[in-house]
């Protein structure tokens, strides 16, 4: 548990494997151990495999799922991805993969993805024969070159298929370390050119007037 959690503002896309039907497990994870604030969007696949309604029982927000929006919400693909400070797609499915590698902008997640003004963090789950696949691999590798993460998955039990193979998205445990590790990098990327922009000087160095302790002692001049 952190006093202030290290991401202010986390979005979360959701997209259509039958992994999404552990949503719930992570988002309790994230918002007790890394965002203060967590938005979802869902595409209509995931929607199939987990209601809106259910996911909105443990967010402060409505789960979007219109490109268009509504009325509290315009244009949530350029909004939303501004305020995000960490775009999370969790679980990819190769469907969504495939999108935001080849630049497809059909829905509200994947034009949030075409969008948004940083790179996201993918977290593929799927189907052992879909993540071997060499489709599959072209789009991950075209993802990475783009600039985005992509935690690759582990080996598990296949919801699908029931066979032991690769391809089980990370658990919420596993995946938390990466969330720190993209975010505190771009934080450092934010600051350090500044914070470095100058050579460290001790106050000896920058010739600054040394102060007695007694007239810090003594307070103010009177008037």
């Amino acid at each position: 548990m952190y006093s202030t959690p290290p991401c202010d503002r986390l979005l979360v896309g959701v997209s259509g494997s039958i992994h999404a039907i552990h949503i719930i497990d992570y988002l309790l994870r994230l918002r007790r151990e890394f965002a203060g604030e967590i938005k979802v969007i869902m595409t209509a696949a995931a929607t199939r495999v987990i209601p809106p309604n259910t996911v909105e029982t443990v967010l402060a927000d409505q789960v979007l799922t219109d490109l268009w929006g509504g009325p509290t919400q315009k244009a949530p693909h350029i909004r939303l991805t501004r305020w995000a400070q960490l775009f999370l797609v969790l679980p990819a499915s190769a469907n969504i993969i495939g999108k935001a590698a080849n630049g497809i902008a059909d829905d509200l997640l994947s034009t949030a993805l075409l969008s948004s003004p940083r790179p996201a963090v993918f977290a593929p789950a799927m189907n052992p024969a879909m993540w071997a696949s060499k489709a599959l691999q072209r789009n991950v590798s075209a993802l990475r070159a783009d600039g985005h993460y992509v935690v690759e998955p582990g080996e598990g039990v296949s919801l699908s298929s029931g066979e032991l193979d690769l391809g089980l998205g990370p658990t919420p445990r596993t995946l938390l370390p990466h969330l720190w590790h993209v975010h505190l990098r771009r934080l450092k990327e934010e600051y350090w050119p500044a914070a470095t922009a100058e050579r460290a000087r001790t106050p000896a160095a920058q010739q600054k007037p040394l102060v007695p302790v007694s007239a810090l002692l003594a307070g103010p001049p009177a008037n």
